[in-house]
């Protein structure tokens, strides 16, 4: 039995085919997680306010920080106490619905991931130790010296590192 030979396809439609598979491919997997982020904000889907933060009901991470924190816990309100030598943050954490207090120890440039909205710090190191509260792009938003408190209104929005010595 003899099979017919067919031709080879030449390397640039083989490119082409596949480029145009892979840019499908992106476009079908983007799609559902574009959908739903529309469609929540078109419904506000289970808009909830908690202590003054709204929760538009899509899921929301926990705020963290790079290195680890000497300790963390949660606070209610405004009243939190901070060890002596520690620079203590303040951020809300919308899964536990409460405050969430990062003590700073070791003299590190700590990473904040998914910080926002309202907050605080309590600078409580030695005195005429200085933090700095540095933007997306290393700029310095803010600096505390010891012994300090936040300002009134203090967002973390604009706040992406923290060098607390």
């Amino acid at each position: 039995m003899h099979l017919p030979r067919t031709q080879p396809i030449p390397r640039k439609l083989a490119g082409l085919v596949a480029g145009a598979g892979l840019l499908l491919v992106m476009l079908l997997s983007a799609a559902p997680a574009q959908a739903a982020d529309s469609a929540a904000r078109r419904t506000g889907s289970v808009a909830q306010q908690v202590d003054g933060h709204v929760n538009a009901g899509v899921p929301a991470n926990s705020p963290v920080i790079s290195p680890a924190a000497e300790r963390i816990r949660y606070v209610d309100g405004d009243t939190y106490d901070c060890p002596s030598g520690r620079l203590c943050a303040r951020v809300w954490d919308p899964n536990a619905g409460r405050y969430k207090v990062f003590d700073l120890w070791a003299c590190h440039t700590y990473s904040l991931s998914y910080w926002g909205g309202g907050g605080g710090f309590y600078n409580n190191q030695t005195t005429g130790t200085v933090a700095r509260f540095y933007n997306q792009s290393g700029g310095v938003v803010h600096s505390s010296t010891a012994y300090s408190v936040a300002p009134t209104g203090w967002n973390w929005d604009p706040i992406w590192k923290i060098k607390n010595c």
